[in-house]
């Protein structure tokens, strides 16, 4: 998603609507899509502020039951980036031709402001590190392996895990 700055400084001081989509790059079987994003962007005085909402239609894996599942990620946002004078650099700073400033502000150079691969690492941030297909999810039995969603198994859930047996022990003490 890039914008251009000249567009931006005509109307300076006023927000414009923006909208587009990224495609994500990613060896995962969740990130399969595009990220939709709908923001507005202001330029201010050497400086352009975005601010929007992204989203992106997934295909997933429940990491209790491991069924495949679709499901969704968005998010708001809010940025400032920093037009620096000169020459749009060639191969440095972070893909994309922004670059960190003091302070973990963004800054670029030139005449367009490429919002890709922030929006990239916004997604890949926004991860969860288990994704259920349901809050309610029984999982997978440890015993015999039958999807507990699905159906009930007959194994015995009475036994105790070797590293609680002490604890049991205790228990039975008392």
């Amino acid at each position: 998603m890039i914008l251009s700055i000249r567009d931006l400084q005509k109307d300076e001081g006023r927000y414009l609507p923006f909208s587009g989509a990224i495609a994500l790059d990613s060896d995962a079987d969740r990130a399969r899509g595009l990220l939709k994003v709908n923001l507005q962007a202001a330029y201010v005085s050497t400086r352009v502020l975005v601010k929007g909402k992204w989203r992106v239609d997934l295909q997933g894996e429940c990491s209790r039951c491991l069924d495949k599942f679709n499901y969704y990620l968005e998010d708001s946002f809010r940025e400032e980036f920093t037009h620096l004078p000169g020459p749009a650099p060639e191969a440095e700073g972070l893909a994309g031709g922004l670059e960190l400033e003091k302070g973990e502000r963004y800054a670029f150079r030139g005449e367009t402001l490429d919002l890709s691969e922030y929006f990239r690492q916004l997604f890949f941030m926004s991860q969860p590190l288990k994704i259920l297909c349901r809050e309610d999810c029984q999982g997978l039995c440890p015993l015999c392996g039958v999807n507990r969603n699905r159906e009930q198994c007959n194994c015995r859930q009475d036994e105790i895990d070797p590293r609680w047996a002490a604890l049991e022990k205790m228990k039975k003490q008392l």
